[in-house]
């Protein structure tokens, strides 16, 4: 079966009690999966970060952007996923080529290829002069636990947050999607009951996704029995943003002494995106001049 177009849906009940966000992220996953050449494992935990980010900036105002930051003790060392309210996305895992064995139930183990103690950050860039960065302590290594604690703890927020990626046999991702639903200021008893309930006798993310491809049919499934109405319907998109220019500040950045010793090897310098694995090569006349440059600076 083609895969459907990606889209992510938010969403609200008629009564204003709950709030709800859907995406089927399949294309932007296997896309960030190309680029990163990465293991089953590493794919999973990567595309549910950047899933979560492209929901979680459903949030924000245009002109500013939110980050993901998954620092845990397992070999994938890191994930970094930044969505902007209108799709944009990039993300990279430190170490890609990570895929545990299977877990007895045959599913990625997403867990230990993330590692249950570390941290998880939130980082919303509202175009102050400071961002607000929010942490709290990874809880299981299964991202979307995780996500749900952090609003529990950093927003009192209780979020219902289910995350997945289903990978073919050839390393591609099939499907991967999920969901964020949220009772807010107000919402029964009764409604957080009914929720619960629907969200307990639902497939898991990624069957769902796969199931029923539309955001709009999961949250059908989510919601049911209550009256939802769509607010905003956005298309995900993979975008990285670097520029030849942002790599030579990359480099500008560098010491003098480390200026000096890549003078010394007399070859070009090569700078590469952690996002898109783009590189850009610099000529020694370059670093030659940034050391001129620095020099100066530093006889001032």
């Amino acid at each position: 079966m083609p895969r459907q177009k990606d889209v992510m849906i938010r969403a609200i009940t008629a009564d204003g009690a709950v709030r709800a966000f859907a995406i089927n992220s399949t294309r932007l996953c296997e896309r960030a999966r190309r680029v990163q050449n990465s293991l089953p494992a590493a794919s999973a935990a990567l595309g549910r970060v950047m899933s979560a980010a492209v929901m979680m900036a459903g949030t924000i105002k245009e002109g500013e952007r939110i980050s993901l930051r998954v620092e845990g003790d397992g070999p994938l060392e890191g994930i970094f996923a930044q969505a902007t309210p209108d799709g944009l996305v990039r993300g990279f895992v430190r170490n890609p080529l990570v895929n545990p064995p299977s877990t007895p139930e045959g599913k990625l183990d997403v867990a230990t290829a993330v590692g249950r103690n570390g941290q998880l950050y939130v980082i919303r860039d509202l175009g102050l002069r400071e961002p607000y960065v929010g942490r709290v302590d990874l809880q299981t290594g299964e991202i979307g636990d995780d996500i749900a604690y952090y609003y529990a703890v950093s927003e009192q927020q209780p979020s219902a947050v289910g995350l997945g990626v289903l990978v073919e046999t050839d390393n591609s991702v099939a499907a991967a999607g999920g969901y964020i639903i949220q009772p807010l200021t107000g919402a029964s008893e009764d409604v957080i009951a009914h929720l619960e309930e629907n969200i307990r006798n639902a497939p898991r993310p990624s069957d769902l996704i796969i199931s029923l491809r539309d955001p709009a049919k999961v949250l059908d499934v989510l919601l049911s029995g209550m009256d939802w109405q769509e607010l905003e319907r956005i298309t995900p998109r993979f975008h990285c943003g670097c520029t030849r220019a942002k790599s030579r500040m990359a480099l500008n950045a560098l010491t003098a002494d480390d200026l000096h010793e890549m003078i010394a090897l007399q070859e070009p310098a090569h700078v590469s995106c952690d996002f898109c694995g783009r590189q850009y090569e610099f000529p020694q006349s370059i670093l030659e001049e940034l050391l001129a440059q620095k020099t100066t600076e530093q006889g001032m």
